[in-house]
């Protein structure tokens, strides 16, 4: 045979397993990982988005009254750092599969402990951890399947899922006080050499009503570090919550000194507040 001919038969005709590049193509439901914190809390989403792409979805490409993966591929992952209640019920931390059952005047959505099953072919209703009822709602066209994590404040967040026109979310609650309280006790106990720290404890814990009895002792450690507006005007409201207007005012007298001597933007963040308080006082 000719040379040339037996290269070109050996590079044509080359077994399949010598050719294993692959070509890199758009998936049909790209995965997605979402990371979010409420309160102290972190919450992560992995899950794949499918595309409406002219279909019908809910009713037809997912039917009503079965068990759906809640996305794409593998059955969704939804994991929590710590503790969170839905309605009361508790739900311990860890990661969990999220499937769901839609319905056109209801969802159930299920938080399923999986044992690593993937996908909801897999699904074992034994395995359910907790089941919430949530009513679908009307929204604006979603091409893609988005999950969102959304803080509503320090304790609370909410899980919302939408596709095509349908919006689905429940709300859940964090024990951030708790945690901040706990944190709070530890840092205490444990370092006092941060005098920005041992303020931001205190104020955190006055704002919030936790630890009353450990406020000024968190401040009058910050104090003694370190001479400084933030840590005076800290002690200042809680001096004056406890009834001691006349030593809040002159403390609050002198945080204002302090930063009109020292300018800087983080004096200025709080200096109207240190007027009201002034003023009011």
């Amino acid at each position: 045979m000719n040379p040339r001919a037996l290269v070109f038969y050996f590079f044509c005709f080359l077994p399949g397993a010598a050719l294993k590049a692959q070509v890199k193509l758009p998936q049909p439901s790209p995965k997605c990982v979402l990371e979010q914190t409420v309160g102290l809390t972190q919450v992560r989403v992995e899950y794949s988005r499918p595309g409406v792409k002219g279909r019908k979805i809910f009713g037809e490409l997912v039917p009503f009254g079965q068990v759906w993966r809640t996305g794409a591929n593998a059955a969704t992952s939804i994991s929590f750092s710590e503790d969170v209640q839905w309605g009361g019920k508790t739900l311990a931390k860890g990661e969990y599969a999220l499937f769901s059952i839609p319905g056109p005047a209801e969802w159930i959505l299920i938080f399923n402990s999986n044992e690593g099953q993937k996908g909801s072919v897999n699904y074992k209703e034994a395995l359910d951890v907790l089941r919430l009822n949530v009513k679908p709602e009307p929204c604006e066209f979603t091409e893609r399947f988005t999950i969102e994590v959304n803080p509503v404040d320090d304790q609370e967040g909410e899980l919302a899922l939408r596709w095509e026109k349908t919006r689905v979310s429940v709300r859940f609650r964090t024990h951030t006080p708790e945690q901040a309280r706990k944190n709070i006790e530890d840092f205490a106990n444990q370092f006092a050499g941060q005098w920005y720290d041992l303020a931001n404890a205190a104020k955190y814990a006055f704002e919030n009503g936790l630890l009353p009895d450990k406020q000024l002792e968190l401040v009058d450690k910050s104090i003694a570090l370190r001479d400084h507006f933030f840590n005076k005007f800290v002690k200042a409201k809680i001096l004056h919550r406890s009834g001691k207007v006349a030593e809040a005012k002159a403390l609050m007298k002198e945080a204002r000194d302090w930063g009109e001597k020292n300018p800087s933007g983080f004096y200025d963040a709080y200096k109207a507040e240190i007027e009201k308080c002034l003023k009011e006082w």
